[in-house]
């Protein structure tokens, strides 16, 4: 699939939608790869869901190292960097009161999926419209029915049941991004208060990580039930 396919797929969607930002296609460099020439870097730090928030909002292309990444945690979800260790043993968390004891919290973070440590060099965000390579995971920030057409959308042709699973924690870096990567699954994620806070999802906002290989399926899918 070239470049203007891609593009094309974020039009569409937005237009089946009547999606208000765009969906913002993001992919991984590796540390042994390059980053393709044309691609500007980020200019100043920001938290990875406030890059996604960028990228939907102000249409822009433009690639991070993990010196860009205003969030340790988020960076070190997606592979970028060592991981840190009051995350890895829930003490970050549970000193912030959002589980009633150390055990739980660790519990909790023993069942993200991370990427693997150093696994990414930069990550590259754009609208999925004026994407610049090919994605690895498609990101959608949308009310909850725009959430809902999309879930009936993966499931129409093959059925089944869509099995969200979210903590809260870590929305857009693990849930709606290094989630649906290493699982090669849809999910859906309710937001947490980093993202809601700091990232720009409204209290009206939901978000959902699509493999880029199923867009297609979906956006076909979304033609058929959604125009007449």
């Amino acid at each position: 699939m070239d470049i203007e396919e891609i593009r094309e797929m974020g039009e569409q969607l937005k237009d089946i939608l009547k999606l208000d930002t765009s969906p913002v296609a993001v992919t991984f460099i590796g540390p042994d790869e390059d980053i393709p020439a044309g691609i500007p870097r980020i200019k100043g730090e920001l938290r990875h869901c406030g890059m996604v928030d960028r990228a939907r909002k102000e249409k822009e292309a433009f690639y991070a190292l993990v010196e860009d990444q205003e969030c340790n945690i988020g960076a070190s979800s997606l592979g970028m960097g060592g991981r840190c260790s009051e995350i890895s043993s829930g003490e970050f968390y549970y000193s912030f009161g959002c589980f009633g004891s150390l055990e739980a919290a660790k519990s909790a973070i023993d069942e993200m999926p991370l990427m693997p440590a150093g696994s990414v060099k930069a990550v590259v965000y754009s609208a999925l419209e004026k994407a610049p390579l090919v994605p690895d995971v498609v990101v959608i920030v949308a009310g909850p029915d725009k959430i809902m057409k999309l879930s009936q959308a993966v499931l129409y042709r093959f059925g089944g049941r869509l099995h969200a699973s979210f903590a809260a924690l870590q929305s857009v870096c693990v849930e709606s991004v290094a989630q649906p990567y290493l699982q090669d699954k849809v999910n859906v994620s309710l937001g947490c208060t980093g993202s809601r806070v700091l990232g720009g999802i409204a209290k009206d906002e939901m978000v959902m990580g699509i493999p880029f290989a199923q867009m297609g399926d979906v956006i076909e899918s979304s033609r058929q039930m959604f125009r007449v």
